[in-house]
């Protein structure tokens, strides 16, 4: 008698390899589309920022999003001097401060730290509250896990608005 010789994988598990392949490959897709916006955003406000500050490393990049939207990049400029340059969504306004005339993003997570003793820091960002104001943003989790934010000045470190429960 001859013996049939079973073959490796059966058509079920073909089958259920391809399905989790799929899935997988459409998971990468979507977390690299769903990345795209942020990416362009960099790269122009990278432009930008070089372009009208002359900045030669990039230490940090903000994203800012309350009445506006702000792009901020954090890096030195070709005099060796540390700056943020805030860039409008559109590209239009570009603010440019150095990093010694405001306190550092360290420094109002500190604040928070200490103030409202968050269970979480969720994000900071820094951006513009009106045309010659620009703020910190700090998103965190309260002590009862409750989204809360503060707007800290750049310039003073003083709390210009805080929003508990949101």
């Amino acid at each position: 008698m001859r013996r049939t010789k079973k073959a490796r994988f059966s058509w079920k598990q073909l089958i259920i390899v391809l399905c989790i392949i799929l899935v997988g490959y459409g998971c990468w897709y979507s977390y690299h589309k769903a990345q795209e916006p942020l990416v362009a955003a960099k790269k122009e406000a990278y432009t930008l920022a070089d372009k009208y500050a002359n900045l030669k490393t990039h230490t940090a990049f903000y994203w800012y999003n309350r009445e506006k939207t702000y792009y901020t990049v954090a890096g030195k400029n070709n005099k060796n001097e540390a700056v943020y340059v805030i860039v409008s969504k559109k590209g239009d306004k570009i603010n440019i401060y150095s990093q010694s005339k405001g306190i550092t993003a360290k420094k109002a997570k500190q604040y928070v730290q200490s103030n409202e003793k968050p269970k979480k820091i969720l994000k900071v960002a820094l951006g513009m509250k009106t045309k010659k104001q620009p703020v910190w943003e700090i998103t965190y989790l309260n002590k009862k896990g409750e989204l809360c934010y503060d707007l800290i000045s750049f310039k003073s470190g003083k709390v210009i608005k805080s929003i508990q429960n949101i």
